[in-house]
């Protein structure tokens, strides 16, 4: 049966990379967002998608039910729910359209769908946003599992915690539904896929006490939860680089000065790297590691290495006419592909 998939809060398209990781057969019935450059970027790279630049909230009724999704897969505005943000939850009008789809379209909806899976920030989990899910999903006769994940705990080279929810429409509910659970199972396929699409690129000079301290995963990625993988399954920088030196993305002497102190650098054989944030290439602390070349230049990460950090696929692009900035600002909003891969194989599986 193909999968019928409704793709909310839809961005640069990272749920619809992570469906074709999954290999399940689906069709994407439309993809819904707001953002002009995300759309944009989405349709370059599937321009078969119907995609509908309009807020959520005006979408009627009746709609919904015509388009009778199995799956809706979200990442809501995670704003709101940041740290750095003013936390203003349910008072902040970025939630409308899932406060919408909540009170007005599940509840009230004659063809629900089957499958749901949330992405958001952690912090997440703390909101009224939140209960508002958990209370809806629950007087809906779903049954759910929440978890805390990070890629590095499969072994890719990026720390990015974030809160994931995969519901199933059932009688039952499922009892342990409201434990946080730090560990995920069944991912060995998705794990060889990954390794196939990101094959280790060994070889070069490099500084055996770098590499040492590069080597401890956790160290200084701050959330990492536990490894879930044997250490010789871990990936390293320099699988996901597009080249070595970049002269493009070299930092000036002004900027080296500014920023230096307050930034995470790391060479090709690191086995992790801090968050990259939408200010990627705007501001330097909090934003993202960077990166020292073979010959000891500083340079920003690519946004195609970025991209393949978050294990988008090899052929994914950003047209010519999205500037760097605007593609960091895409990337800081998104998802982890693999990580969202892994979810949907245990949401069809277990849940």
């Amino acid at each position: 049966m193909v999968l019928r998939v409704l793709e909310l809060f839809s961005g640069m398209g990272g749920m619809h990379c992570a469906l074709d990781l999954s290999g399940r057969e689906y069709e994407i019935i439309a993809a819904i967002d707001i953002n002009p450059t995300a759309n944009l970027v989405y349709a370059s790279n599937f321009p078969e998608v119907s995609i509908i630049n309009r807020s959520i909230e005006t979408i009627p009724l009746k709609q919904w039910e015509k388009w009778s999704a199995d799956l809706w897969t979200m990442s809501p505005p995670c704003q709101p729910f940041t740290r750095q943000g003013k936390q203003e939850d349910l008072n902040d009008r970025r939630t409308d359209g899932f406060v919408h789809l909540m009170k007005n379209i599940l509840s009230q909806l004659n063809s629900k769908p089957k499958y749901i899976l949330l992405e958001n920030v952690f912090g997440f989990q703390n909101s009224d946003a939140h209960q508002l899910l958990l209370h809806t999903l629950q007087s809906n006769h779903y049954s759910y599992e929440q978890y805390l994940l990070s890629p590095i705990q499969f072994g890719i080279p990026n720390s990015r915690l974030r809160y994931y929810l995969i519901a199933k429409q059932q009688d039952q509910l499922n009892t342990n539904a409201s434990v946080l659970q730090t560990r995920i199972s069944n991912f060995d396929r998705l794990l060889t896929k990954l390794h196939e699409q990101f094959p280790s690129k060994c070889g070069g000079s490099y500084d055996k006490n770098s590499l040492h301290r590069n080597d401890q995963i956790t160290d200084q990625c701050s959330h990492s939860s536990e490894i879930l993988i044997d250490s010789n399954q871990s990936m390293l920088i320099n699988d996901f680089l597009v080249s070595n030196e970049n002269s493009e993305f070299e930092l000036d002497d002004k900027q080296l000065k500014r920023g230096l102190h307050v930034c995470d650098i790391i060479t090709c054989h690191a086995k992790r790297s801090f968050c990259f944030t939408k200010s990627y290439g705007k501001y330097f602390e909090g934003t993202g590691s960077l990166f020292r070349t073979e010959t000891d230049r500083i340079r920003y990460f690519t946004p195609k290495e970025i991209a393949n950090l978050h294990c988008f696929p090899q052929g994914y692009h950003f047209p010519e006419e999205i500037t760097n900035r605007q593609a960091y600002a895409l990337l800081g909003n998104s998802l982890n592909v693999f990580v969202i891969g892994v979810l949907l194989e245990n949401l069809f599986e277990r849940c």
